[in-house]
């Protein structure tokens, strides 16, 4: 357990209000209740994420020894942490939205929980009408966690809130960057925190990832291989981006017109790239361009326009 030594914890999830309408600053409020609060599910939860990434490190480096060695504290960390802020119904001690999606984006949970655990996340953000709560270290995994746990809807529906706390709130409010506090401006324009911090800008990982749809493979080196699998949501009807990664360019285009999926690729040298298409179809491609289509139920691919690919 890491329970030991102060730190920050879920640093900045949004303030409560009291009943005036102003905002209630936990450390200001109570300095040493937010001193002396125990944060011990955080630190134990990034414990094992540190020593887990360290024992697989020692696997790449041929250390298998020390694998072997982190491995099996890693594993008893885990445990630890599922003993101590984990019950049978897969709820957390903490029960906040940061809680679950670390729980679900570490991998702390067994797997026969995870859709509950899911569950439990997606019950929080309706609880908050459709808000997130979540701060500092785990905003960037929310929205991830729910598209991944079958939640799309939802991760799209707190990507697009315009009411505080909110992205798009921010930027309605004249943000031109990503502010440390969710209620940075006040009401009256008054700046209560530091404007510029990337933790909550961090959600352009999920535009990339999921909107987009462009991740590298798992196991893959350098882009070796990788997966286009977009998410479609929020009545968007296209994504354009591109990477210049090891191998070369990949660029990433989809579009939505007349009820079909339109989606095209450009796979570099030296890479391939595994097409997942939103009717559930799998196109495996080599080098060079591709596109695939696909109307419910079938797909249609254009294999003029596709290299080494197949269904």
């Amino acid at each position: 357990m890491w329970d030991g030594t102060f730190h920050w914890g879920e640093w900045c999830e949004p303030k409560r209000r009291a009943a005036d309408g102003s905002l209630i600053d936990p450390v200001a409020s109570d300095p040493m209740g937010w001193f002396m609060a125990d944060k011990g599910e955080v630190g134990t939860a990034y414990l094992y994420r540190s020593v887990r990434m360290v024992a697989s490190i020692a696997t790449v480096l041929g250390k298998d020894e020390e694998a072997r060695r982190y491995g099996e504290l890693a594993g008893r960390v885990r445990e630890a942490w599922r003993t101590e802020f984990l019950d049978a119904d897969g709820r957390t001690a903490a029960g906040t939205q940061a809680s679950y999606v670390r729980a679900l984006a570490f991998r702390l949970v067994p797997e026969h929980l995870r859709d509950t655990v899911a569950a439990h996340l997606v019950d929080l953000v309706h609880a908050a009408d459709d808000h997130l709560t979540t701060g500092f270290l785990s905003t960037a995994d929310l929205l991830p966690v729910l598209a991944d746990s079958g939640h799309a809807d939802v991760a799209y529906t707190v990507l697009t809130q315009r009411t505080s706390p909110s992205w798009l709130g921010m930027l309605d409010r004249g943000a031109t960057t990503i502010w440390e506090d969710w209620d940075g401006v006040d009401a009256d324009g008054r700046a209560t925190a530091s404007l510029n911090h990337y933790s909550k800008g961090a959600v352009v990982r999920f535009l990339h990832t999921h909107t987009l749809g462009l991740r590298q493979a798992p196991g893959s080196v350098a882009w070796e291989t990788f997966v286009v699998s977009p998410v479609p949501g929020a009545g968007l009807t296209w994504a354009s981006g591109s990477f210049d990664g090891p191998q070369g360019l990949i660029t990433v285009n989809w579009s939505i017109s007349a009820g079909i999926f339109r989606l095209d690729v450009d796979v570099p040298a030296g890479s391939t790239a595994t097409l997942a298409l939103p009717d559930g179809t799998h196109i495996t491609a080599g080098p060079g361009p591709v596109h695939a289509e696909c109307a419910h139920p079938s797909p249609i691919i254009d294999s003029k326009d596709v290299s080494h690919a197949h269904a």
